[in-house]
């Protein structure tokens, strides 16, 4: 596995923020399952669509 040349600096890319989005729901979701209630599970699919659209976007803060 090789890392990217900008890893240091990985909690500021949106995909991995918006994967962090996505996990911190879903461990929120169980320990609170009144949760479900509110958050459709199409919502998990609509947001994985966004990580790997924020993955393939320039994102230049990163060039800083």
């Amino acid at each position: 596995m090789q890392l990217i040349d900008n890893w240091k600096q990985a909690m500021s890319l949106t995909s991995v923020q918006a994967g962090a989005a996505i996990a911190a729901l879903g461990i929120a979701e169980q320990l609170m399952p009144s949760l479900q209630a509110v958050l459709p599970p199409i919502a998990y699919g609509v947001l994985g669509v966004l990580v790997m659209i924020a993955r393939v976007i320039l994102q230049p803060k990163l060039t800083k």
